[in-house]
C-alpha cells in the first residue's frame, strides 16, 4: 500500500514537472513570436550575466551536460540550451575560451553517458519496464529504442545526443541491453566530441547575430512544423500508424492488467 503511494505521488509530481516544463517552452515560443523584443532583452541580460561569471561558466557547461545525459532527469533538464548561451557568450569573447568551453563540455558529456551506461547494465530493462511511464517511456517506446539500438546502435548513440528524450535514455538502454563496453566508449567518445563542437559553435553563431533570427523566427518555426508534416505524411506514414496502433494496444493491456490486480 505504502509501495504504491509512493509511486504515485512520484508519478504525479513528475507528471506536474513535464507540465510545467511544456508550458514554460510553448511561453516562451509564443513570446519569441509575438513580443521578439522581450526576448532580446532577456538575452542581453544573460550576457551580462554570463560575463560577470568569468571562469565559472566552465564548471556550467562541464555540470549542464553531465546532467542532461542522466536518465530521467536529462529528459527535464535544459542543458542544450545553456549550452547554446553560456557556450555562445563566453566561448565568442576568445577563441582560447572556446576551445576551453568545448572541453569541458565534451568531459562532462562523456562522465554523463559512462553514467547512464554503467547504470542500465546495473539495474537492467526491469526498471525501465516498471517506471518507465513515470516519464514517458512506456513499453512501446522502449520496444522501438530498442530495436534502433539493435539496428543501428553507433549512429543512434552518437546523434541520439541532439534530443533530450534519446540522449537521456539511450546510455542506459545500451548498458541495459549488453552493449559491448569497447564499442560503447568509442561511441560515447564519437558523439559527445560532435555534439559539444556543434552545439556550443552553434551557440556563438546564435548570440552573434541573435536579434536577426529572432526576427525571422515565426517564418523559421513554421518551416521546421511544415517540413515535419510534410516528412512523416510522405515517408513515415505507414510507420507512425504501427506506432500508434501498438501505442494503443499497450494502453488496453495496461487497463486490463490493473482490472486483473484489482
Amino acid at each position: 500500500m505504502q509501495h504504491k503511494l509512493i509511486r504515485k505521488i512520484f508519478h504525479i509530481l513528475f507528471q506536474i514537472l513535464n507540465i510545467i516544463f511544456v508550458g514554460i517552452i510553448l511561453t516562451l515560443t509564443a513570446i519569441a513570436i509575438f513580443k521578439p523584443s522581450l526576448i532580446e532583452q532577456f538575452i542581453g541580460w544573460m550576457e551580462k550575466q554570463i560575463h560577470l561569471l568569468g571562469n565559472w561558466n566552465y564548471f556550467i557547461a562541464f555540470t549542464s551536460s553531465i546532467i542532461e545525459s542522466f536518465p530521467v532527469i536529462g529528459v527535464l533538464v535544459p542543458g542544450q540550451q545553456i549550452m547554446l548561451i553560456v557556450g555562445g557568450f563566453f566561448g565568442k569573447l576568445w577563441f582560447l575560451q572556446l576551445g576551453y568551453m568545448i572541453m569541458f563540455a565534451i568531459i562532462g558529456a562523456l562522465i554523463g553517458n559512462a553514467i547512464g551506461y554503467f547504470l542500465g547494465k546495473w539495474y537492467g530493462t526491469s526498471f525501465l519496464e516498471r517506471y518507465g511511464d513515470w516519464f514517458g517511456l512506456g513499453r512501446t517506446e522502449l520496444k522501438y529504442l530498442k530495436k534502433q539500438i539493435e539496428k543501428n546502435g553507433a549512429w543512434f548513440i552518437i546523434f541520439g545526443k541532439f534530443h533530450n528524450f534519446t540522449r537521456a535514455f539511450i546510455p542506459f538502454i545500451a548498458g541495459s541491453m549488453g552493449m559491448q563496453t569497447g564499442k560503447f566508449w568509442m561511441y560515447n567518445i564519437i558523439g559527445s566530441i560532435l555534439w559539444a563542437t556543434t552545439i556550443i559553435t552553434l551557440g556563438v553563431t546564435f548570440v552573434t547575430y541573435y536579434k536577426t533570427i529572432l526576427s525571422y523566427f515565426s517564418y523559421f518555426l513554421g518551416g521546421i512544423m511544415v517540413s515535419a508534416i510534410v516528412y512523416v505524411y510522405f515517408f513515415k506514414r505507414e510507420a507512425f500508424m504501427t506506432y500508434i496502433k501498438e501505442k494503443e494496444k499497450e494502453i488496453e493491456d495496461k487497463a486490463r492488467e490493473k482490472m486483473e490486480r484489482k
